[in-house]
């Protein structure tokens, strides 16, 4: 039987394959469908920074510490487990 696989160059054989596999890569990545894990930890900073200027007595109302505000946005942003 006869070889014919060196008549047909394989993907290996085309010009500028890495660079067309990048861009794929690349475009497949941001196409994908993602988690919003960066909009819930964007929601968590954006909670924490409004919480935390409030005094002791504000947050009390609300059922945190002082202490306790980090963990707090992450569990309301659902970063964390509730």
């Amino acid at each position: 039987m006869t070889d014919h696989s060196i008549l047909a160059p394989g993907i290996a054989d085309l010009p500028f394959r890495k660079e067309a596999e990048l861009i794929s890569r690349f475009i497949k990545f941001f196409s994908a469908p993602k988690s919003n894990t960066l909009a819930y930890a964007i929601y968590a900073r954006d909670l924490f920074a409004t919480l935390e200027p409030l005094n002791d007595s504000q947050l009390s109302n609300l059922g945190i510490d002082r202490q306790g505000i980090a963990v707090y946005a992450a569990k309301k942003a659902g970063i964390l487990d509730r």
